[in-house]
């Protein structure tokens, strides 16, 4: 007997279907525990699976942190890229946006950097498109700078915008997220202010 085209096509759903769940448990165990904390054992708890699907999956429990990050840093360059280049309400709306979503995720995984050389690759290439991300949205008041190179400006920018100055006001000053998101502007727009004069 031939086997039915569909039946395949079924597995293979299944089988993504498996590996989403297996990744989205990993990511909601970071969100709550540091690495070292989290076992196989959790993650198929929490995907309704068995530790040998997660390794049939990802081989160990490297492979699927990996695998993890990989599609969490996919994501927010996604939703970071929603950002209009120019355009400051856009700019604050998509920072106050992102971190609310993944501001302490991102900062516990900075906090596990020195321990985790593994976390190194992600969190740097992090950096980078951060970086590249303040240039593009911030590109028109860059361009206009008459003589000074935009440099300065750039990693005043890069600063203002970092996941610090979110952590520092909302975790440890308590401030709201709609706090953060006036204090963040007026930031920016004294920075741009002074670059313009």
């Amino acid at each position: 007997m031939t086997k039915r085209p569909y039946r395949g096509t079924a597995q293979a759903e299944v089988a993504a279907l498996t590996r989403q769940r297996i990744i989205d448990a990993t990511l909601a165990l970071a969100d709550e525990r540091w690495i070292d904390e989290i076992t196989l054992d959790q993650i198929a708890e929490g995907a309704s699976v068995t530790v040998q699907t997660i390794l049939r999956h990802f081989g160990s429990k490297d492979s699927l942190a990996a695998t993890a990050a990989r599609l969490g840093s996919n994501a927010v360059i996604q939703q970071r890229d929603s950002a209009v280049a120019g355009d400051l309400t856009s700019i604050v709306a998509n920072l106050v946006d992102h971190y609310e979503q993944m501001g302490d995720r991102v900062f516990r995984t900075l906090a596990q950097e020195e321990i985790h050389p593994q976390l190194r690759e992600f969190l740097q290439e992090g950096r980078n498109f951060h970086r590249q991300w303040v240039e593009r949205v911030f590109a028109p008041w860059l361009q206009a700078l008459p003589d000074a190179p935009p440099e300065n400006l750039t990693l005043q920018l890069i600063a203002t915008c970092d996941v610090y100055l979110w952590k520092l006001l909302r975790r440890d000053l308590s401030c709201s997220a709609e706090q953060y998101g006036v204090v963040l502007k007026d930031m920016l727009t004294a920075l741009l202010q002074h670059s313009e004069g």
